[in-house]
């Protein structure tokens, strides 16, 4: 997850501006990062990752954005990952 943390996450930051040590997926941060672990881990790519991340990468968005405002939380998406495979014992470390 810190690899996930680190290319594809935001940190949200303070009205000041100041880094608040908190991350978080934006819809297509985590549907970048989503290509990667479908590769990873399902060994999908070009078309076929497409058609599996058409298929249930909205599901599962919808699914964890449980607040709708367009984010979840870097701490949830080990879960949304395993939710995604339609694996819930994937090793993400």
């Amino acid at each position: 997850m810190n690899s996930m943390i680190t290319k594809y996450a935001m940190e949200v930051a303070k009205p000041t501006g100041e880094p608040t040590g908190d991350f978080i997926f934006k819809y297509a941060n985590a549907k970048l990062a989503s290509y990667e672990i479908v590769d990873t881990h399902l060994g999908l790519k070009g078309q076929a990752a497409d058609d599996y991340l058409n298929q249930y990468f909205d599901k599962t968005w919808e699914h964890f954005d449980t607040a709708l405002d367009g984010k979840i939380e870097a701490a949830r998406m080990s879960g949304f990952f395993r939710f995604l495979c339609g694996n819930m014992q994937i090793n993400l470390h």
